[in-house]
């Protein structure tokens, strides 16, 4: 089955409102590594890697603006760990190296005329054992968004099925880069941004203080120190049960049990958090693989008889206004209300309810995606994401020059230890809750 190369562009696509950002944030300080994130899929089963090469190209050939130098020379390069005594550590801590390296400069423009992306992106299949791969892929935010890679993971696997059962693939679900371009061309100066203005400069206009564990601030480094967490059945089970009883979705449940841990910490009764958007409203923006994230503040105030039930109520009701105003960039609100901090992001502690799959379905291999890196960490993050099974997958990711190394597991253990009693008693006060001995 012959695959189609679409004809080289004229010349370099516009760019989006949030690439603009992250392209200016990057030549400013070229040095930094931080836009750079990752993946690896794992996939356990007799693979036919023939087919994934032909996947991923095929893929790559329907968002051209992301096809790489490396992958027109064929297919997916090759690295085999097996032979390591930790074969699955040794292949993610070389792609950690990877990540941080930070881009040549002259990757920052696409030549004009190439219709080949500049390598911001890119795939390797690492070997890791017998019938034991890992799909990693890795990119620049300039190129593509957590939300754009997970469309192409999707499509990837959807094109791999195909052909492993000997049927052409379906049609292309993607819509070109420009959709997301011009959306945000339309929307630049329009009554909605004016609208999205008046509502952050309003709801922020005593410009409160971000508070954070550290009680201090840093430049966010090139790579964040990170531990993961996979809640267990009973846990599991115990934030789905709240959840629904709340009539709210397992983000806000992760939401609140952030603001409870940052201001019980902290030492404060109000948790500015940034939180990741999508920023894709506008017909046809959910279909591009490219760059629109938005980073936006979310305000929780955590009083002494505060339950956790009236805190997944507010998390809800902050949730659904970022998502109604979620267009105006971050980066310009954060320069107008906290110029002190001098990042160009929201500041403090990151929230990132990742929606994606965490299982994809490769001709009947189970592919299970694990993030690596997920952008800048100023202070410190946390990233949710739900297994099929409803468990959640936690990453806490902090600045290194704010905590010390072991700081992740600790934040770790504190904040599921919280989370598993603000579940089994929502309708308790907080302040009660966490001082109980039974809780420590």
């Amino acid at each position: 089955m012959p695959r189609t190369h679409p004809p080289a562009a004229a010349g370099p696509a516009r760019l989006t409102a949030a690439q603009a950002h992250i392209l200016a944030a990057q030549n400013a300080d070229p040095s930094y590594a931080g836009h750079n994130v990752g993946q690896y899929i794992e996939l356990v089963g007799p693979l036919d890697t023939a087919a994934l090469d032909e996947a991923v190209l095929r893929t790559l050939d329907e968002a051209p603006w992301l096809r790489s130098r490396l992958m027109t020379r064929g297919g997916l390069p090759r690295l085999d760990t097996s032979a390591a005594a930790d074969p699955v550590g040794a292949a993610v801590g070389l792609v950690r190296g990877q990540l941080a390296c930070p881009p040549r400069p002259e990757l920052l423009t696409d030549p004009v005329g190439t219709g080949i992306a500049p390598d911001l992106t890119g795939a390797l299949l690492v070997t890791v054992g017998p019938e034991h791969h890992l799909l990693v892929q890795y990119f620049h935010l300039l190129a593509v968004d957590g939300y754009g890679v997970a469309l192409l993971s999707r499509r990837i696997a959807e094109v791999y099925t195909a052909l492993v059962h000997g049927r052409p693939p379906g049609p292309t679900p993607f819509a070109p880069v420009s959709v997301l371009a011009d959306a945000d061309r339309a929307y630049t100066g329009s009554a909605a941004q004016a609208v999205d203005r008046r509502y952050w400069t309003g709801r922020y206009a005593d410009r409160p203080a971000p508070v954070s564990p550290a009680g201090r601030a840093a430049p966010a480094q090139d790579t964040a120190r990170r531990h993961t967490v996979h809640l267990g059945a009973a846990d599991g089970a115990a934030v789905r049960a709240t959840a629904r009883s709340a009539r709210v979705t397992w983000a806000e449940v992760v939401l609140a049990a952030t603001a409870v841990r940052v201001t019980t910490q902290a030492g404060a009764r109000e948790a500015v958090l940034a939180v990741y958007a999508a920023a894709r409203t506008g017909p046809g923006t959910l279909r591009v693989p490219a760059t629109a994230v938005n980073v936006l503040p979310v305000r929780l105030p955590v009083r002494g008889a505060d339950t956790f039930r009236s805190l997944l109520r507010a998390a809800a009701g902050e949730l659904t206004l970022l998502r109604r105003h979620q267009r105006l960039r971050g980066e310009e609100l954060a320069r107008e209300l906290w110029p002190e901090y001098g990042g160009g992001r929201v500041p403090g502690p990151l929230v990132n309810l990742r929606p994606f799959e965490t299982e994809l379905d490769f001709g009947g291999i189970r592919g299970r995606v694990v993030s690596l890196a997920s952008g800048p960490v100023d202070d410190l993050s946390v990233s949710a994401a739900a297994d099929t099974d409803g468990r959640l997958s936690l990453d806490f990711d902090v600045n290194p020059a704010l905590y010390e190394e072991a700081e992740p597991a600790r934040f770790a253990g504190l904040f599921t230890e919280d989370l598993a009693a603000l579940c089994r008693a929502p309708d308790v006060p907080v302040a009660a809750l966490l001082a109980s001995p039974v809780h420590h």
